[in-house]
């Protein structure tokens, strides 16, 4: 998990994309929801959704905005979900960097902050700043910390 190499290829993917946008100056699709990951028996594992997305299938990158991305058990319901205002996904690797605001929620715990780096396929997650941890439920001794 110390090895940033995968964080820094997304977030060059990011700029690049965000670039190619710019450049094309195309309508984004409206509404999307993409499958990053199936279970054996075709029931979607992790999919994307976005308010709005710019797909790029020669690089198999989604770029979005008002992204939320999914996980499920295989009986449906929400394992895991992250939200963040853009977005660039990797569908081949299953994993993203958002450079604005996201949040992420296991359970009952939350973490949100800017610049979040992503994988499914290892269940990671980095917050490079503003980073916050809410966990529900915690016992926690606050005196143990001044020992």
């Amino acid at each position: 998990r110390g090895d940033a190499s995968d964080v820094m290829r997304l977030r060059t993917a990011y700029a690049e994309c965000t670039k190619k946008i710019a450049e094309k100056l195309e309508a984004p699709a409206e509404n999307v929801s993409i499958p990053i990951e199936t279970f054996p028996d075709g029931t979607v594992k992790s999919r994307v959704t976005a308010a709005r997305a710019h797909i790029f299938a020669d690089t198999g990158f989604v770029w979005g905005e008002k992204v939320r991305v999914e996980q499920y058990r295989e009986d449906g319901t929400v394992h895991a979900s992250l939200d963040a205002e853009s977005c660039v996904v990797d569908r081949g690797s299953q994993s993203g960097w958002g450079a604005g605001d996201a949040k992420m929620t296991y359970g009952e715990a939350s973490v949100k902050g800017r610049g979040v780096y992503f994988s499914l396929a290892r269940q990671f997650i980095k917050i490079f700043s503003q980073s916050e941890i809410r966990v529900a439920h915690a016992k926690f001794d606050a005196g143990s910390l001044f020992k």
